[in-house]
């Protein structure tokens, strides 16, 4: 055969090969929609035999956040609590009208506590605990310390407040005890630091810490470290233990020392140190990251 032969037996397997490529494509672009719709129809049959022969994942039910009281509820509290609980027996007009505006319908007017004799200041107030009340609303006990007594008070409040809504005082008040203080309890067994590396840091940066000594407390930083310095200057007088937590070689220790104010007031302190090592220790916290919440 010569070579125009050849050339064309070429040409026309090549024109062959492709019209046949071509028409498959046309095939499969035709059959494309069929085989879609059967890829859907399995998907739902698959589905439904699913529904039919496994019971559906039970989800558990969301509980609902703990709510608190919120800042208006504790203030509310707060204010009837000083009002509540002064007193001066020879004008009880002036406790009352104090209370006024915070008394619900059908409480009396002295919030039901008459003074017979005498008077009384509230030194200071704190929420000590906030609890969900029975009834509905918050149960918030209010501290306070009195003018009349040297331990303070605990005064309960039920105080409800709807979104939306105006803050209620829910009943009268009710004095109760303190909150309940656990003194037995004793730290878990720790164990020394003896690597002198570390001993010579946090001896170190507590004392510069304490003394209020910002650029050579610097120096045993780490880079990434948030250290906010003491208002108040004190001089280290000793360490007097310095313990890992969590094990030995963790990345904490706690330190123990003894230190003085201008005034020669003794304190004893115990310090929470971050400890990362780079070429040496370094201290990447001291007790709390300021920027923290």
């Amino acid at each position: 055969m010569d070579e125009g032969c050849s050339a064309g037996v070429g040409d026309l397997s090549g024109r062959v090969q492709a019209g046949w490529l071509s028409a498959r494509r046309a095939r499969l672009g035709a059959a494309a929609p069929r085989y879609l719709a059967s890829a859907v129809l399995f998907g739902f049959f698959a589905i439904g035999l699913r529904t039919a022969f496994l019971s559906p994942a039970v989800s558990a039910p969301s509980r609902p956040p703990l709510r608190g009281a919120d800042a208006p509820s504790e203030d509310f509290a707060l204010q009837f609590a000083r009002a509540y609980l002064t007193y001066d027996a020879a004008d009880p007009s002036l406790r009352e009208r104090a209370l006024a505006p915070f008394l619900s319908q059908g409480l009396a007017a002295d919030g039901g506590f008459s003074a017979a004799a005498g008077a009384q200041r509230v030194l200071w107030a704190e929420v000590a605990s906030d609890q969900r009340a029975l009834t509905g609303g918050r149960l918030i006990t209010v501290a306070a310390q009195l003018s009349t007594q040297s331990l303070p008070v605990y005064l309960a409040v039920s105080v409800r407040h709807e979104a939306g809504q105006s803050l209620e005082l829910l009943g009268y008040p009710a004095l109760i005890g303190a909150p309940a203080i656990d003194s037995s309890y004793s730290p878990p067994a720790r164990s020394a630091v003896t690597d002198p590396a570390v001993l010579e840091v946090v001896d170190r940066v507590i004392h510069n810490y304490l003394a209020g000594d910002a650029a050579e407390l610097k120096a045993d930083l780490s880079v990434d470290a948030t250290v906010t310095l003491p208002t108040q200057r004190l001089a280290l007088q000793s360490v007097e233990q310095t313990l890992w937590v969590g094990g030995r070689g963790s990345g904490a220790v706690l330190l123990t020392a003894a230190a003085t104010d201008p005034r020669g007031n003794t304190y004893t302190f115990t310090y929470e140190l971050g400890i990362v090592y780079r070429e040496r220790p370094y201290v990447d916290f001291i007790e709390v990251v300021p920027t923290a919440s």
